[in-house]
């Protein structure tokens, strides 16, 4: 019994990881929304990030998240490239944004598509125009949309070079 219990608590440690075989099904179903499903899961299970702890407390970055994700997909089969905004100058307030980028050719077709993530989500809510606090802050990715924007990922190269200079 204690061996069927332990079994059970230890195969959800070996499942969260980037499934290259999962990402190809949803890259050769020729749909842009297999690809969306495929990175909202992906966002999700990667979604705290690193927890960096200063004297003062500590706080959670994403940068490393994103930087893997990044290399995972450029890895991939199919896939051309793939960037994402790090280089480009942000506005600094709370919750931030970053935006992911992955062209990726289909037989003849190429397709250029862009995830947006948020980093953190505020602990209010809207109603009618009355913000109440309802809960804490949290420093988590959450996927907002994805959009089609071609040249984005040679653009975000651009920008990476023009920042090294």
């Amino acid at each position: 019994m204690r061996s069927l219990l332990l079994f059970l608590f230890l195969v959800p440690l070996v499942s969260p990881a980037q499934n290259s075989k999962r990402f190809q099904r949803a890259l050769l179903s020729n749909s842009e929304r297999a690809m969306d499903h495929w990175m909202k899961r992906e966002i999700h299970r990667v979604r705290n990030g690193q927890l960096v702890t200063t004297p003062s407390g500590g706080y959670a970055e994403h940068h490393s998240t994103h930087d893997s994700l990044v290399a995972f997909l450029r890895r991939q089969t199919g896939v051309e490239d793939a960037a994402w905004d790090k280089c480009l100058n942000k506005i600094a307030i709370w919750p931030g944004h970053s935006t992911i980028g992955m062209r990726w050719r289909n037989g003849a077709v190429a397709h250029e598509r862009c995830w947006i993530v948020q980093e953190g989500i505020p602990g209010t809510i809207n109603l009618f125009g009355w913000r109440p606090k309802v809960r804490k802050n949290r420093e988590y990715l959450k996927y907002l949309r994805a959009v089609d924007r071609p040249g984005s990922v040679e653009q975000q190269r651009q920008y990476c070079a023009e920042w090294a200079r």
